[in-house]
Formats: C-alpha cells, structure tokens, sequence
C-alpha cells in the first residue's frame, strides 16, 4: 500500500512538472513581434533612443497592416463563397433544365402516343366502314345476279325467237380488216 501511495505522489510530481514546463514553453512562443520602424540606422553606431510618438506610429501602422490583411483574407474568404453558391446555383440550374427537358420529351411522347393510336383508330374505322360497303353491295350484287339471272333468261328466250325470225346481220369490218365487236353491255 505504502508503495502506490508513494508512487501516486510521483506520478502527481512529475505532471504538475510538466504542466509548468508546458506553461513556459507556450509563454516563450507567445513573443511579440518585433516593430517594423521604419528609421534608418544611426551611422556612427550609437544607440537608438525612440520617442514614444514614433513607438505608437510604428504601432498603429503594424495594426494597419494587419487590418488590411485580415480584410483581404475576408475578402477572400466571400469571394470563395460566392464562387461556390454560384457554382451550386449554376448545378442547380442544369438539373431543373434537365428536368424540364425530360418532362417535355415525356408529354411530346405521350402526344406521339396519342396521335398514333388516333391515326390506327382511324384506320379501323375506315377499314370498318369500306368492308360494311363491300359487304353490302356484295349482298347487293347476289340479289341483282338472281334478278339478273331470271330476267336474262326471258331475254334469252326473246332473242331466240328474234334470231330464228332475223337472219344473222353481217359482222362489220373496219378499214384493216378486223371485226368490230360491240361491248356486251349495250
């Protein structure tokens, strides 16, 4: 027990030993700068006495400089802002411009769409209609062939007996020589 005691007063010793050597090593670097007075040296190397007007200007014209520092580094320092929400903004702008360009490509697409199933909608219905009208006059021309077939046979038979009364007319020739058919409608 004695010797952790002892031991424990040690330990304590030696970081209080440091902490002060802590304290003096940051009190060292604490120094002041020198002050940059702008005197010319003396030529016959005497000492140099300083009134205290020349000490306060050396002073105000150091803290001038250090202004004028610390403004620059501000100044610096916002235009780095700046340039990085104008940098963020000109992001921002391109995704929205993006976006918007993918909206329109989406409803011109639609409207491709649209029109497209309009235009084959069209075409159906067209087609629909054209095969009712074939449809009907189909239904039409299989009522006229049996109105046909039954007036031509009464045709028939009048020509028949004209035939066997008319004696044959003679077939008509052009200038060549070729025979003159007459279309059968007629």
């Amino acid at each position: 027990m004695m010797h952790l005691s002892t031991e424990n007063i040690l330990l304590k010793l030696r970081c209080t030993g440091l902490e002060n050597a802590l304290r003096n090593e940051q009190k060292k670097r604490q120094r002041g700068k020198p002050l940059q007075l702008q005197l010319q040296a003396p030529e016959d190397g005497n000492a140099i006495f300083y009134s205290l007007k020349k000490v306060q200007q050396a002073q105000d014209l150091q803290a001038e400089k250090e202004e004028a520092a610390r403004i620059a580094k501000a100044a610096k320092e916002e235009d780095k802002i700046h340039q990085q929400q104008e940098k963020e903004e000109k992001i921002r702008l391109i995704k929205e411009q993006k976006r918007i360009r993918a909206y329109n490509k989406s409803l011109r697409m639609q409207e491709a769409e649209e029109k497209r199933r309009q235009k084959e909608e069209e075409k159906a219905t067209k087609q629909a209609s054209l095969q009712l009208q074939n449809n009907v006059k189909q239904a039409n021309k299989g009522k006229k062939k049996c109105t046909e077939s039954t007036t031509e046979k009464k045709k028939n038979n009048t020509y028949r007996k004209s035939e066997e009364e008319v004696e044959e007319a003679p077939v008509t020739v052009n200038s060549r020589g070729r025979q003159i058919r007459l279309p059968q409608r007629f």
